[in-house]
C-alpha cells in the first residue's frame, strides 16, 4: 500500500482537531473513572459516557448508509489477555497519571512528567515486541484466546441501528431517573451554550460537548479514513525510530513489529502516526491561544511513577490490545466483545492503584448517611 499526500492531511487535520478538543476539556479516562470512584466527581465521567453514546450511534450509522461493512470494525482476538492487558494498563495510566489520549495532550500542554511517559510507553511497546515471538505468543496470549477472530454484535443478522439505538436509550432513560428529564434536557442546553466572548480562548470547554464532537470526529475519521487509536501508531513511531538507530534488519526480523509494517511500502511514518503527532500540535495550539501553556517540571518523586506507568501502558498496550482511545470510541463504538473486557479490566485496574498503591478515599463507596456523621 502507498500512501498519497493528501491521507497525510486528512490525517493531520484529523489529529490536531483531536488534540485541540481533548486540551480544551482536560479530556482523560484515568481521571473520569479515578475522580468517580475517589471525591465522587462525576463530571469527565459524563463526558465519557456522552462519547461512549455518540459512538455507538456514529458507527451503526456509517454502518447503516453502507459507507463501511462489519469488516471494517475493529475487532482483535478474545480471551484472557484482553481482561490482563486491560488490568495492567488501568494501573500503569493511574501510576503514570494519564491515559494515551491524556498523556499526549498533556505533552502539548508542556508537561515533562508525560513526555517521559510518553518515552518510557513506546520503550514498553518495544519491549514486548521482542518477547512476543516465541515467548508471549506461544506461552501468554495463544492459551488465553478463546477466539482468534474477534466478534462484534454488529455481526448478529439485525439492522446495524438497533443495539446502538437500544443502548443509547437505555443510558438516556437512567439519566432521566438519576437527574429527571428537566435537569437532563437543562443540561443539554447547557452543553451548547456555555460561552464567553471568545471560544477559541476561553480556557475550558464544556466536556460534553467535546464529547459530541469527538464522537462525531472519530466517527467521519472511521468513514473516511481509518478507526482512531493511538497505541498501535505510536508502536510504530518507535520501531521507526529503532531502525534508524539500530537499522531496519532488527525491524523486520521481528515477527511482531514486521506485521505492524505489513501494509506500509517500507518502515516508517504513516498516516496515523502523522494523527497522533499532530493531536499533540493541536493540544499546543489550544493551550497556548488559552495562555495554558507552561513548561512543568516534575517533581523527582513523580519520575518514578510516569516510568514504571509508562511502561506498563507500552507493554499492556499490546496484550490487550490497544489503549483507552481504541477500546472507548473505535472498540464500544463497534460494539466489540474484546473492548468490552479490556475496559473492566482497566476499571479494575485503576481501583486497585488507587485502593492499594496510593491508598486514596472511595467516596464511591460511602453512604450519604456516613458523610454526614
Amino acid at each position: 500500500m502507498t500512501f498519497t499526500i493528501d491521507t497525510f492531511i486528512i490525517a493531520g487535520i484529523f489529529g490536531f482537531l483531536y488534540g485541540f478538543l481533548l486540551q480544551k476539556a482536560d479530556f482523560c479516562f484515568t481521571a473520569s473513572i479515578r475522580d468517580w470512584i475517589t471525591v465522587r466527581d462525576t463530571r469527565i465521567l459524563h463526558g465519557v459516557l456522552v462519547l461512549i453514546a455518540v459512538s455507538l450511534v456514529g458507527w451503526a450509522t456509517v454502518l447503516s448508509l453502507g459507507i463501511r461493512g462489519v469488516a471494517d470494525v475493529w475487532t482483535v482476538p478474545i480471551g484472557g489477555t484482553n481482561l490482563i492487558g486491560g488490568l495492567l494498563f488501568g494501573i500503569g495510566m493511574t501510576m503514570a497519571g494519564g491515559c494515551g489520549s491524556g498523556t499526549l495532550y498533556r505533552c502539548g500542554m508542556g508537561y515533562v512528567q508525560f513526555w517521559i511517559v510518553l518515552l518510557f510507553a513506546m520503550i514498553g511497546n518495544l519491549i514486548f515486541a521482542f518477547i512476543y515471538d516465541p515467548w508471549a505468543r506461544d506461552y501468554f496470549i495463544q492459551p488465553l484466546t478463546v477466539s482468534e477472530s474477534g466478534y462484534t454484535f454488529f455481526s448478529l443478522p439485525l439492522p446495524p441501528a438497533v443495539i446502538p439505538l437500544l443502548l443509547v436509550g437505555g443510558m438516556v432513560l437512567i439519566a432521566f431517573k438519576k437527574y429527571g428529564i428537566k435537569a437532563f434536557f437543562q443540561g443539554f442546553k447547557d452543553t451548547f451554550t456555555d460561552w464567553k466572548k471568545n471560544p477559541l480562548r476561553q480556557s475550558h470547554w464544556d466536556i460534553r460537548l467535546v464529547a459530541v464532537l469527538i464522537g462525531l470526529l472519530a466517527t467521519i475519521q472511521f468513514a473516511v479514513l481509518s478507526n482512531f487509536g493511538i497505541t498501535g501508531p505510536q508502536t510504530r513511531v518507535a520501531a521507526t525510530a529503532l531502525s534508524l538507530v539500530a537499522g531496519e534488519e532488527v525491524v523486520l526480523n521481528n515477527t511482531y513489529l514486521n506485521g505492524l509494517f505489513a501494509n506500509f511500502p517500507r518502515i516508517g511514518i504513516g498516516p496515523e502516526e502523522i494523527l497522533i503527532i499532530f493531536l499533540v500540535v493541536g493540544a499546543f495550539t489550544a493551550a497556548l491561544l488559552s495562555r495554558s501553556f507552561k513548561l512543568r517540571i516534575p517533581k523527582l518523586e513523580r519520575i518514578p511513577h510516569a516510568v514504571i506507568g509508562g511502561l506498563l501502558m507500552g507493554v499492556a498496550s499490546r496484550i490487550a490490545p490497544g489503549c483507552n482511545i481504541a477500546n472507548v470510541i473505535t472498540g464500544i463504538g463497534g460494539l466489540s466483545v474484546s473492548s468490552l473486557l479490556v475496559i473492566v479490566g482497566m476499571m479494575l485496574g485503576i481501583f486497585v492503584v488507587i485502593a492499594y498503591v496510593y491508598k486514596m478515599p472511595m467516596m464511591l463507596f460511602y453512604r450519604d448517611t456516613d458523610l454526614e456523621g
